[in-house]
């Protein structure tokens, strides 16, 4: 298949947008461009592919089970069943039995501040309408997770649509405290947090103390504390889920992303059994394609890709690699801010444009994601799949010194 600059420019849905490679296939760390370009992606797309590119396994999975086309959300399939097995026996935390599967990340999220009200009205606490989030902080393109959200860039326009939830520091735990009792914990049903901040952020990661304080004030009024792992889920930070680095005990957890792998559209909300139980005889409404039997077939395989090839674990010992590069290369770079993050997953705060950072890279066929809201205004991550190798780390790594440097020369 062919296509021109015509066809290209089309496909943007903005006038002037910029112009970017057309990619035709993958090959692990790598994107094919039409032109025949290979171009390293050192962010796994928008950090979600994982297991890298050109597993067509996942595609045969899928293929598979297409032909039997639409079933009902509500009624189980051999897929479905298959991949709620995969998370409740493998993945997620004991005790998390009920698993709700949506389109993505935005989709997930915002099932959650729906559940975390909806769990609120079924023990009869009609007052309880808030989910506090923080600053900064991004959680999907929904209005409700754009409100739930601190992103200024993807909130501007939109703020009369927005609920005007309570936001809180992303680092400081006195001020959790104070703001939770100045809006009264009883009109207060969530707090969701992402356990270390990504695209709004760049991987800013708060303290030990910061997480004991939000998981006790949770658990002390019955608010209902979500972690969104829909970047750090499923191996992205070196352990299964990101909160894991952390001393706080979520009652529902969100993800999306990494369980699709990037083949497939897919997220998931996982709840307790306590929160579940407590609902029995209410209403959760689903969304149309809910559990497509595709995208779940897709996403077991996905997941049993992670763990019969010990990705996890890779992502975090390659972590360790990224990491140590990063540091010797860009650490006393005059445009450099900060080096942080998990695993695979690394921000690198500037003091330059993020955009020019990133175009600079795509001109060495190279792939960085662009990050940073408020107090971040300009960031760039890296967090490429988890079969990258120690030699693609240093190609990366190089490419990246170049891009910052034309931009801002050591």
């Amino acid at each position: 298949m062919s296509t021109s600059p015509t066809d290209t420019d089309r496909y943007a849905f903005l006038p002037g947008a910029p112009s970017y490679p057309t990619i035709v296939a993958g090959d692990g760390v790598y994107l094919i461009a039409a032109d025949g370009r290979r171009i390293l992606d050192a962010a796994a797309g928008a950090i979600v592919g994982n297991i890298g590119w050109g597993r067509t396994e996942v595609a045969a999975a899928a293929a598979a089970v297409m032909p039997m086309g639409y079933v009902v959300p509500l009624w189980p399939t051999p897929s479905r069943l298959a991949l709620r097995e995969e998370l409740v026996e493998h993945w997620l935390p004991k005790g998390m039995g009920h698993v709700f599967f949506t389109s993505g990340g935005s989709e997930s999220t915002d099932s959650a501040i729906r559940l975390a009200r909806a769990y609120q009205v079924a023990k009869g606490r009609t007052d309880r309408w808030k989910v506090i989030g923080r600053h900064p902080s991004y959680h999907g393109m929904t209005t409700g997770t754009m409100a739930v959200a601190s992103h200024s860039t993807r909130q501007k326009g939109y703020e009369p649509l927005l609920l005007p939830f309570p936001k809180v520091p992303w680092d400081d735990p006195e001020q959790v405290l104070k703001v939770i009792e100045q809006e009264d914990p009883a009109t207060i049903a969530g707090f969701i947090a992402e356990p270390i901040t990504g695209a709004a952020g760049a991987c800013l990661t708060a303290s030990d103390e910061y997480w004991r304080t939000v998981n006790a004030v949770c658990k002390e009024h019955d608010i209902l504390l979500i972690a969104d792992e829909v970047m750090t889920g499923y191996g992205r930070t070196g352990t299964t889920w990101g909160h894991q680095h952390f001393p706080f005990h979520p009652d529902v957890i969100v993800g999306g992303k990494g369980l699709g792998g990037g083949y497939v559209p897919l997220g998931a909300v996982a709840a307790t059994d306590e929160v579940v139980e407590s609902m029995r005889g209410s209403g959760f409404m689903y969304f149309t394609f809910t559990g497509n039997d595709a995208a779940c077939a897709a996403g077991t395989e996905v997941l049993q890709i992670l763990r019969r090839e010990h990705l996890v674990q890779r992502s975090a010992d390659m972590g360790v690699v990224l990491e140590r590069r990063l540091r010797a290369e860009l650490g006393e770079h005059p445009a450099v801010v900060d080096i942080r993050g998990r695993g695979l997953f690394f921000g690198i705060e500037l003091r330059c444009s993020r955009d020019a950072v990133m175009m600079a890279a795509l001109e060495r066929d190279m792939w960085v994601y662009p990050a940073g809201s408020g107090p971040v205004s300009d960031a760039v991550m890296v967090a490429p799949p988890f079969v990258v190798t120690e030699a693609e780390i240093d190609d990366i790594v190089a490419r990246l010194r170049a891009s910052i440097d034309t931009v801002m020369p050591s």
